[in-house]
């Protein structure tokens, strides 16, 4: 029988929240979701784009169905190393860079050790007037290690990736604040689906779940997965605007409310049949969830990747509300979470779709 709660796993969060998954680097992750997955799957497997795949196979005729949310993370890598040790750096992924500064960061270096530094910036007394009423470009500020020239040079090279500090923190009961939750929280639904589902006795479909790499980048994994594992219906799971916050306009972007369920969306990216068969299952499961017609007609999530593959695939995503998009710290609540999960796990048991 399909669990009616699920319970928090504050241990896999903390482990997903504290790997490293700079768009392109998302190796720990992925083995993150790997260990996890293993005794659940029949079979599990990587690609050469470093997506990583677990299999549960269905017991009779069903639909093969795939449920990914992608592995990486907005972040950073070294460009320049300067004669004095300080490190400069370009983006991978859409960083906002008015939260950059005074930030505490870890670089990984190709060794896979961890090196911490902060963002440093001129101090705002010695800015002149005109200066201080401009943002700053990511090219105006470095990164300090605090270690000596030598030691910087012997560490660090061209090329090494460099992400916020781990920070996840909870928020009252329910909230959750941090980097990366985009997406790690999407990995690990995918996670908790895969374990309810693998209790199931029969499973009418079969489901491969794929955490996917480069989407900050251009959704570059999830059009690869899609073209190998040609599903019948694909599924993602992603972090989705809430717009409960001051001064963004509702009327605008549409009401999506932190903490009251998961988001069915329907636009072009969608298909609409799989919306509404969401919504019906919500509704009959009593489980809350916000339909939403998303800011843009198309875009934003992996599945307007994977609904051009092959043929065509059907596709449809589930969002989780989230504050503070792509800054340090992005804020979701727990319960969209779960939401999420259920209905995932219930869609991933119909026999009608």
């Amino acid at each position: 029988m399909l669990q009616d709660k699920i319970f928090n796993d504050i241990s896999l969060l903390n482990s997903l929240c504290q790997a490293s998954g700079v768009s392109g680097f998302e190796k720990e992750v992925c083995e993150c979701y790997l260990n996890q997955i293993e005794k659940n799957v029949n079979k599990q497997y990587t690609d050469v784009m470093g997506n990583a795949y677990g299999v549960l196979s269905g017991s009779g005729n069903g639909k093969k169905i795939m449920v990914e949310a992608h592995a990486d993370e907005i972040g950073f890598q070294v460009i320049h190393i300067d004669e004095s040790g300080f490190l400069y750096v370009r983006c991978n992924g859409g960083i906002d860079e008015q939260c950059v500064p005074g930030s505490q960061v870890e670089i990984v270096t190709r060794s896979g050790e961890r090196v911490l530094g902060v963002i440093g910036k001129k101090p705002i007394h010695l800015m002149s007037s005109d200066d201080r009423k401009h943002t700053l470009k990511l090219n105006q500020l470095w990164i300090d290690t605090g270690l000596d020239v030598d030691e910087v040079k012997l560490n660090i090279s061209v090329g090494d990736t460099v992400v916020l500090m781990p920070n996840l923190q909870w928020l009252g009961k329910n909230r959750i604040s941090g980097r990366g939750l985009d997406n790690k929280l999407g990995v690990y639904a995918i996670i908790k689906v895969i374990k309810q589902l693998a209790q199931e006795h029969t499973l009418p479909n079969t489901i491969i779940g794929v955490a996917t790499v480069q989407e900050e980048v251009g959704s570059r994994g999830a059009a690869v997965a899609g073209y190998r594992i040609k599903p019948d219906i694909a599924v993602t799971v992603d972090l989705d605007f809430a717009t409960d916050v001051p001064d963004c306009s509702q009327s605008k972007y549409g009401k999506i409310l932190l903490g009251a369920g998961v988001v069915i969306p329907l636009n072009v990216d969608c298909d609409i049949a799989l919306s509404r068969k969401l919504e019906m299952l919500a509704k009959e499961y009593n489980i809350p969830y916000q339909m939403s017609a998303r800011p843009h007609a198309t875009g934003g999530t992996n599945i307007s990747r994977i609904q051009l593959v092959h043929e065509g695939i059907r596709t449809i995503s589930l969002g989780i509300p989230c504050r503070y998009m792509h800054t340090p710290v992005e804020m979701c609540d727990i319960r969209d979470v779960n939401a999420a999960i259920q209905l995932l796990t219930l869609f991933c048991i119909q026999n009608d779709i």
